[in-house]
């Protein structure tokens, strides 16, 4: 569990890197893999994780509660390396506008009955999501094999009462080369988003808008085809849409804005231009382009993917969907351009987006209310948008003119950990909802309250148990103001009040944690807990001299570690993760070594990256890297068995394994090592980066992370040069 502390000075480090100054707490910590955040009217927040989980929080004392499990179809824990539902699970939540008296809330989810995503409307009963209340109303159907992605399910209610759901292309884009998927060969429809965004009778790779009603939904008028138009679905707002992750609506406008991930080439070529990422802006239904054009209608070639010849480059002002499994309209409307668009290298048309590996998200929208309690932003921003990317870990405010046209953009906040959602609360401040630090499987996941700053530091706090039921509160305000600490206990889905003091003694009171929270004068605050359903790993801490914001192949990074019982113990590695991102979850066999090694059963005892019977195999890689005999005895070894070289437990022949197996098998784990740099046994020391591998592109990211036994790692990313 991150300590109080430690939060604090990871928020003292957000707050120092702001343009502006901003407040921030953090509310909520040790989320798993949160997905979505909402806020109900009495300002409490329901968050979505990953794997089924729906949490309510309160934001003033820290409680969490959670209120229900959806049955999900999602990659889990017990299978991680699968390739099936890769980004499938909890994708999207928000409130009804009715909230208030009717405690419903809408809920976008993998289905685990068939292959669909759903959309559904909930009711809490007693504070608890009641499945028997559910009410399916619109399933989107999926493709779930073969490494399939793209799954983004924002949900969002207008003012005018109108639901907004956002679906990405259901498309497995590693097929392609990082430009268009668009495979039109049997067998390759995953790898075909002319059946789906390009599709004008497929709800997937789309925005749709609806109008709730008690028994399902009617259509609004304004969508992009009109009810009973031939091929056509009636619900589509906005379409050719990639992977529109988080959404957001203008409070004023209705116009609705979307994060649009983009495609992995790094360079343009004869098959079409470079990846861009994009943020939307729809004032009315139209073509967004995907997968025939990208950006600012930058058009891709039709390509005939078995002889590899490409044919004319989409017309963007008429574009077509000349393909097979297409089950709508060839003649597409228009091509609308991005409002913003920017690719892994430098942006020349929006230089303030840097370079690197790129995720883009859009909202909220600003607007100044010098009745409102707070403003985040200041006076002379009124109409902005707030545009952040999740690889990035930074946010922009773009000034919109009366026509919501782009003015101007500026940094807005920096220093986040994968920011997933943003939504201004009704008092003008902003819960940001913070991933964690992996792919998935994360454990850290966080809600930070985002308010203006006025000059006051917050305090901080750590608590600890002195006896069996009696706890003490350590707490300090940077100002010498005077704290007020109050004591709440999670039990059976309350939040009870213990009382106030620097210490408390729980006399018999059982529940899920306890909390402390320290209060200054101005109404800053701190909240630390200690839960007593799981047991506490204590972290490392992980400091990089001169806190680098980018490094370079070949350069030099010093570091210092603390937390490890041992500092022999301790190892810390550098990871060049390329701009793709993809493959940011970790290294990886690719799938023909996988099934190798999988049907030869060697994963019964050894592990890529994890712990097992045998050593990882990153391991292996890294300890033999620059041996250039490796090859030979590892085969030798492989075939042979043999003990002592990492630890008692003794290998077995691999008289199964055929020699040409063999080669494929070590080769691939000797691959490993490419991209790495490594330094063991000491808590201060030099990682000297590696090479720059033979296909390196420009942008990228450096995952350092640092391990001892019996801690948790602590990890950070930094930008590629």
């Amino acid at each position: 569990m991150l300590r109080s502390l430690s939060l604090l000075l990871l928020s003292s480090a957000l707050a120092a890197t702001c343009m502006a100054e901003i407040s921030n707490t953090i509310v909520a910590s040790g989320l798993l893999d949160p997905m979505e955040i909402t806020i109900a009217p009495d300002g409490d927040l329901f968050v979505i994780e990953r794997e089924g989980r729906v949490l309510r929080v309160h934001p003033a004392t820290g409680a969490m509660f959670v209120i229900g499990q959806l049955p999900v179809t999602a990659l889990n824990e017990k299978n991680r390396s699968s390739k099936w539902a890769r980004e499938d699970g909890m994708l999207g939540i928000t409130v009804d506008p009715q909230f208030a008296k009717n405690q419903r809330l809408y809920i976008y989810y993998s289905a685990a009955d068939i292959m669909a995503n759903r959309l559904s409307r909930f009711t809490l009963k007693d504070g608890m999501l009641d499945m028997a209340s559910e009410k399916k109303m619109l399933e989107v159907p999926t493709d779930r094999r073969d490494r399939v992605c793209h799954h983004g399910g924002s949900l969002s209610f207008g003012t005018d009462g109108l639901l907004y759901m956002s679906c990405g292309d259901n498309t497995n884009p590693f097929e392609s080369g990082g430009v268009a998927p668009i495979d039109d060969r049997d067998g390759h429809d995953h790898a075909n988003a002319m059946r789906s965004a390009g599709n004008t009778n497929d709800l997937r790779g789309k925005i749709l808008r609806i109008k709730p009603t008690e028994d399902g939904y009617t259509i609004p008028a304004g969508n992009l085809f009109p009810p009973g138009t031939a091929k056509t679905r009636p619900e589509i707002f906005a379409m050719g849409c990639r992977n529109p992750f988080r959404m957001s609506l203008d409070p004023k406008t209705h116009t609705v804005y979307w994060g649009e991930v983009g495609p992995d080439a790094g360079k343009p070529s004869e098959k079409g231009p470079a990846g861009h990422d994009e943020v939307n802006q729809a004032k009315s239904a139209g073509n967004y382009g995907w997968p025939f054009v990208i950006a600012n209608n930058k058009g891709y070639p039709i390509i005939d993917f078995n002889t590899g010849k490409s044919t004319s480059v989409t017309d963007p002002a008429a574009p077509k969907n000349p393909s097979k499994m297409n089950t709508g309209l060839t003649d597409l409307p228009p091509a609308r351009s991005a409002l913003i668009w920017y690719p892994y290298d430098n942006s020349q048309e929006y230089p303030l987006m840097g370079s690197g590996s790129r995720n883009a998200m859009a909202g909220p929208v600003f607007y100044y209310d010098a009745k409102r309690k707070y403003n985040i932003l200041a006076q002379e921003d009124d109409h902005s948008l707030i545009t952040y990317d999740w690889m990035r870990n930074k946010a922009w405010k773009v000034k919109l003119n009366d026509k919501e046209e782009f003015v101007k953009m500026e940094v807005f906040m920096e220093g986040f950990q994968h920011p997933m959602d943003m939504e201004m609360a009704a008092d003008g401040s902003i819960y940001l909802l913070e991933y964690g630090s992996d792919w998935y499987f994360n454990k850290n996941g966080r809600i930070r309250h985002l308010r203006p700053g006025n000059g006051n530091a917050a305090p901080t706090i750590a608590i600890k148990e002195t006896a069996a039921g009696q706890y003490e509160a350590a707490a300090s305000d940077p100002e010498s103001d005077a704290l007020t600490i109050q004591w709440y206990l999670t039990a059976n889905q309350k939040d009870v009040s213990l009382g106030e003091g620097k210490t408390i003694d729980l006399k018999g009171k059982t529940g899920e944690e306890i909390r402390a929270v320290a209060t200054d004068a101005k109404g800053n605050r701190c909240i630390e807990r200690i839960s007593f359903q799981t047991q506490v790993v204590a972290p490392l801490t992980m400091v990089l001299e001169g806190k680098p914001q980018q490094a370079g192949f070949g350069e030099k990074i010093n570091f210092a570690i603390t937390g490890a019982d041992d500092p022999k113990s301790i190892v810390v590695r550098a990871r060049y993760i390329p701009p793709t991102g993809h493959d940011a979850g970790g290294a990886s066999f690719n799938e023909d070594i996988t099934k190798l090694v999988t049907a030869r059963q060697c994963l019964a005892c050894h592990q890529v990256d994890a712990s097992s019977v045998g050593p990882r195999y990153l391991d292996v890689a890294m300890r033999y890297r620059d041996d250039t005999s490796a090859a030979e005895k590892l085969r030798a070894k492989l075939k042979a068995g043999g003990s002592g070289n990492w630890g008692a437990i003794p290998m077995p022949a691999q008289v199964a394994v055929s020699d040409e197996e063999s080669a494929k098998i070590v080769s691939a784990i000797l691959g490993l090592a490419e991209g790495m740099a490594e330094a063991r046994g000491t808590d201060k020391g030099t990682l000297t980066l590696p090479p720059a591998p033979a296909k390196s592109e420009s942008g990228g990211a450096w995952e350092i992370i640092a391990e001892a036994p019996l801690r948790t790692s602590a990890k950070t990313r930094i930008g590629a040069k």
